[in-house]
């Protein structure tokens, strides 16, 4: 079944839709959990306007709009990262540079979005300061 196979792909030894499909996937489903999601955190922030800070920590507080918060931050950045990878991958010619930033970018969405987590995690759980 070589036959199928691009030129490239008979050297990576990946032939058609042995990778790529899985992320074309993840980031296509990511964007549309990311459509409910970002709506209520959009909602959220404009109920907020204008409130004071505690108003809005006691608005963190609820175990409904915690959870829609740690939803919306995982997902986004899971699907931030993907994009990135991929422009990356796209515009990126150099092997070891695309490979550098690549790690970059996948350790940086994650250092980013455990950081936003361990917030939502603080203020939901009581600890403000």
């Amino acid at each position: 079944m070589s036959v199928f196979k691009t030129p490239l792909g008979r050297v990576r030894g990946k032939g058609s839709a042995k990778d790529g499909t899985q992320t074309f996937w993840h980031q296509r489903l990511t964007a549309i959990a990311l459509i409910p999601l970002a709506t209520t955190f959009a909602g959220l922030m404009i109920a907020l306007t204008g409130d004071n800070y505690e108003s809005a920590v006691a608005a963190m507080r609820s175990p409904l709009v915690g959870v829609a918060m740690l939803m919306f931050l995982l997902v986004g950045f899971y699907h931030m990262s993907i994009g990135l990878a991929h422009v990356v991958e796209d515009y990126v010619h150099s092997e070891l540079g695309k490979i550098a930033l690549i790690i970059i970018v996948k350790l940086g969405c994650l250092g980013l979005g455990l950081a936003c987590v361990l917030s939502v995690l603080k203020l939901s759980f009581g600890s403000a300061a």
